[in-house]
């Protein structure tokens, strides 16, 4: 196998890793605050979602909207890969 085509693979492995850490991560935001991550984006954005005070829920909100953000990119990296053969 060639070496362009092993690293082509491997690069589409850690993408496929990478995005299923996140939906898992993003996932457990879901079920532990009973909401979309849509709906949280949007309420945390508009500021309908207040800061909130405790360390620990907010160091959830800001994980959360990190990787939504991240899913988004891993998605889209994995989405032109698709496309283009």
């Amino acid at each position: 196998m060639s070496t362009v085509l092993d690293k082509a693979i491997k690069a589409l492995e850690k993408l496929i890793a990478k995005r299923k850490w996140l939906l898992k991560r993003i996932k457990e935001n879901e079920q532990k605050y009973g909401m979309s991550t849509e709906e949280f984006l949007e309420r945390w954005k508009t500021g309908i979602l207040p800061e909130p005070e405790d360390p620990d829920i907010l160091a959830d909100f800001l994980g959360w909207e990190v990787d939504a953000e991240e899913l988004k990119r891993v998605e889209n990296k994995l989405k032109k890969i698709v496309e283009s053969k």
